[in-house]
């Protein structure tokens, strides 16, 4: 009896503490801790294993009750545990750093009661549970420990389910208060196009009230490596404060050797309207609410300035486009022959920059050697018509999402009803669509189209300016017999095909 009575406490004990910490957002703090008084746990299991006393005055022991040993365990393990606190108060006496951390005994018991309370539950059902059927029968412990076990997996996920849908809610009402107060969790990125890097040399948010705020990007004012235009590079590190009604931020075009400034208002009412309402994703077959939480300002050659709005999910929205003055800044360059790291200043900073391989590729470099910069290409890839896109399928194909990226560098996704219900807007030309669906049968099919930006603009030129065409829709048909799908402009009956995708079939398992 004494063996099984102690094999029998130390496994409540590991069910207890296992269990406690599963409804725990527990860190790495809590695990430490919950290691260190783990022999206290077993100590504790033990002695309430052994301590028969009440039980057997009660005839208890031999027909066990199990809502008089859930009671009964709840109040014993629960007076164990705050005593733990006490011990270690007095314990710790003699040691004036370690008493120090304990000396506040009414709070420490405070902070820890709601953990005593969830431990001291689940210790009392695990020893009611072996107390009342297993502890007189190896048969009925090993069918207990089953169980136990069992229940391991489907309490840490039921756990988890609830620390993320906790966690959602308290986002999403933190935001929520922000947004009252005019306040939103976002910070500003910058970016520019892979061959033509750019660094800040001054950068001013200017905030509703007229308070200035300085930024930097990254540490300091460094670059972008690899950037990618429309991309969010380094960034300004993400605070909870007001969004910019204007900018003013002066900036350093290596190719161009030009100094630009711009310092211009910003579309205030679209981001706040934008940044003040969570829009919709997927991931897999599950909804999320997204955020919008970065401003990206992008910097091309010409003084040509563009932001967008980003978001946590595969959303980005162009909010304005500036062009900015050239400007001479009176510091002298330094060409001491040493490389000095971030100084805008440092001819060998200069040099590094156009010819690091890690910031303009080397692919890069070699393509763009000797040739002129094309200025107004960037404003070009900004061209934008009025457009919706539709979707033509077979009936028994249920759509996921359709993925859209243009490039303009603006990014949305259609799914659920926008995906049939969307209206004729200024759209800019798409670079790539993603569209995601299951078939009759459960397989997961998908097609890409990668539009060919030189193809694409013409037809689109031809469609709408040479045919004086005001809008159009550009249909998405979907055959799963010829596995294929084609992509075409259509405004009555004048159409345009733009494209021939083949249809990907990932198969059930995707």
């Amino acid at each position: 009896m004494t063996f099984k009575s102690i094999i029998s406490a130390i496994l409540v004990a590991i069910l207890g503490l296992f269990f406690m910490l599963s409804t725990q957002n527990a860190d790495l703090n809590l695990v430490y801790a919950t290691l260190c008084c783990s022999p206290y746990v077993i100590l504790m299991t033990i002695f309430y294993f052994h301590f028969n006393y009440i039980r057997r005055k009660l005839n208890l022991l031999h027909e066990p009750d199990i809502f008089f040993e859930l009671a009964y365990g709840f109040v014993f393990y629960l007076a164990f545990c705050v005593l733990l606190p006490v011990l270690l108060f007095v314990g710790s006496i003699g040691d004036a750093y370690e008493h120090k951390l304990y000396a506040d005994l009414g709070d420490l018991i405070f902070e820890m009661f709601p953990i005593f309370l969830i431990l001291s539950s689940f210790l009392a059902v695990f020893s009611s549970l072996i107390i009342g059927w297993a502890i007189k029968s190896y048969k009925t412990l090993v069918a207990v420990i089953i169980i136990c076990v069992i229940s391991i997996p489907i309490t840490y996920s039921i756990a988890l389910d609830t620390h993320q849908y906790n966690r959602a809610k308290q986002k999403a009402e933190t935001i929520a208060n922000n947004i009252k107060e005019g306040y939103y969790e976002w910070h500003g990125s910058m970016s520019n196009p892979t061959a033509y890097p750019v660094q800040l040399y001054k950068g001013y948010f200017i905030f509703p009230k007229g308070e200035k705020y300085e930024f930097t990007f990254s540490e300091g004012n460094t670059v972008n490596y690899e950037a990618q235009w429309g991309e969010d590079g380094g960034d300004t590190g993400k605070q909870t404060m007001s969004l910019p009604k204007a900018l003013d931020i002066t900036w350093y075009s290596f190719a161009e050797d030009i100094f630009y400034r711009v310092n211009s208002p910003i579309d205030y009412n679209k981001l706040q309207m934008l940044f003040s309402k969570p829009y919709a994703d997927k991931r897999g077959a599950r909804n999320f609410e997204e955020n919008y939480d970065k401003i990206i300002i992008g910097f091309a050659p010409g003084g040509l300035m563009v932001i967008w709005a980003d978001g946590t999910g595969r959303r980005r929205i162009e909010i304005g486009h500036f062009q900015a003055e050239k400007v001479t800044i009176s510091t002298p360059v330094s060409n001491k022959g040493k490389l000095e790291y971030g100084n805008l200043f440092n001819l060998e900073w200069r040099k590094k920059v156009l010819t690091d391989t890690m910031i303009v590729p080397l692919k890069i470099q070699q393509l763009t050697k000797n040739k002129p910069i094309p200025y107004g290409y960037w404003d070009k890839l900004r061209t934008s018509y009025n457009w919706r896109p539709t979707f033509v399928i077979s009936p028994e194909i249920k759509i996921h999402d359709a993925d859209f990226s243009f490039y303009n560098a603006e990014r949305f996704v259609f799914l659920d009803e926008s995906l049939q219900n969307n209206v004729h807007e200024k759209r800019g030309i798409p670079e790539n669509v993603y569209i995601k669906w299951y078939d009759k049968n459960g397989n997961r099919c998908a097609v890409d189209f990668e539009f060919n930006e030189e193809k694409t603009f013409k037809k689109f030129d031809t469609f709408f300016n040479l045919r004086k065409n005001t809008r159009a829709e550009l249909e998405f048909n979907i055959n799963q017999i010829s596995k294929t799908a084609t992509a075409t402009l259509k405004n009555g009956k004048e159409q345009l095909v733009l494209l021939e995708s083949e249809i990907i079939e990932y198969g059930k398992k995707y």
